[in-house]
């Protein structure tokens, strides 16, 4: 990465924290809550409602999924943008940040869980294909590893996608986007409102690439603009919007219906995380002791994500949630607030510490480096010419 962009890491990392931290809070209320009483605001599939727009941010928490994603596809295209990528390498770095955490947790998991394993869904979970039927399937222990099989995909083709921004610039990335929109549309329409929506966009690539994209075309305006989107008031605004747009997701019912607007969520929300990333990481730049401690949150997002799934599926089993308001709901967000997000973090730092960072040491440079400039030979001198006598 550009040595004059290394200073940003820390917002980024306070960006990754606050995703995990957000899907954290939505799995523990939407979990949490069916066990203290009936529930008011709640739909048939027992999903919550709300028109508080903070409460909702809470409630639609799986948007941080798609901010994590954003995130993917924006920093690494500024470390890249302008360069060629090192194929192999840099598969081999992504394989040293996922896999040694996620290879433990198979092992474990299939130890508890061996009705649900099996060679094929093994081999199938390895490969990045998780996300499909025949995957493994062990309970809480892989329930957020669709996730990860989105990832991987979308690491496949990071090094493509960096080579045609750089070459051909935001637009062409925004053309692919439209390709794939319509491709999108064609196949939910000739599927007859038979596609479950979850599954072709939730948990799909054919879903997520646009906000992959949508993350790399920010990368290009922080590089190139940055200076247009830096201000606390801007940062406001993008936030503004982003609460805004998932308050009227939720007021909709959007999660679980299958009206053909859903087609477009993917691309309003994946542009709102990346335009409130842009100004972010532009303007934030604090390195105090808070924005530290926020950032070893973010250091840690990924085991605070395939962790805190198990720690709330824990909780519950033992019936250690708070009934201090006699609310439900309000309830369970305090039970997975004061319960679920500390004890998460405590096994965060025993994992990522323990199983994480050693590998994450073994990592190398992917970036090619054009070859130097041949050294110029002196002139050769010049014969010498004899004169006839």
């Amino acid at each position: 990465m550009r040595s004059s962009n290394r200073q940003y890491l820390v917002s980024v990392d306070h960006l990754r924290a606050y995703a995990a931290v957000l899907v954290l809070l939505c799995h523990g209320t939407h979990m949490i809550s069916p066990f203290l009483r009936e529930i008011p605001n709640s739909d048939s599939h027992g999903w919550l409602y709300s028109e508080n727009p903070l409460a909702t941010l809470v409630i639609e928490g799986h948007s941080g999924v798609a901010l994590f994603m954003v995130l993917s596809g924006f920093i690494f295209t500024i470390g890249t943008l302008g360069k060629d990528v090192h194929y192999g390498r840099f598969l081999g770095n992504r394989v040293l940040r996922i896999f040694p955490l996620y290879i433990a947790l198979i092992i474990l998991g299939i130890g508890a869980h061996k009705q649900g394993a099996g060679l094929l869904p093994v081999l199938q979970s390895l490969i990045g294909l998780g996300n499909l039927p025949g995957s493994l399937n062990l309970g809480a222990v892989s329930s957020m590893w669709w996730a990860i099989a989105v990832e991987l995909q979308f690491y496949l083709l990071f090094p493509l996608f960096s080579r045609l921004l750089t070459k051909r610039g935001p637009v062409a990335l925004c053309k692919l986007l439209a390709a794939v929109a319509v491709l999108r549309a064609l196949v939910w329409a000739s599927a007859a409102g038979s596609i479950s929506v979850n599954s072709m966009l939730y948990y799909s690539l054919a879903g997520r690439i646009d906000q992959f994209l949508l993350g790399m075309v920010a990368a290009w305006f922080f590089v190139h603009h940055r200076e247009r989107f830096r201000g606390l008031l801007k940062v406001g605004v993008a936030t503004a919007l982003a609460v805004g747009a998932i308050w009227a997701f939720n007021q909709s019912h959007a999660f679980h219906e299958r009206h053909a607007t859903r087609l477009l969520w993917v691309d309003v929300e994946g542009a709102l995380w990346a335009l409130v990333v842009l100004a972010y990481v532009a303007t934030v730049s604090s390195t105090g002791i808070v924005s530290r401690g926020i950032a070893k949150v973010g250091e840690m997002s990924f085991s605070v994500y395939l962790l805190h799934y198990m720690v709330v599926t824990a909780i519950i089993s033992r019936r250690w949630w708070f009934e201090l308001t006699g609310r439900p709901v309000v309830d369970a967000f305090l039970t997975a607030a004061a319960a679920v997000l500390p004890l998460t973090l405590a096994a965060a730092v025993v994992t990522f510490n323990g199983i994480e960072r050693p590998f994450l040491r073994w990592r190398r440079a992917y970036l090619l480096t054009a070859p130097p400039e041949p050294t110029a030979l002196p002139p050769a001198p010049k014969a010498a010419v004899v004169s006839p006598r």
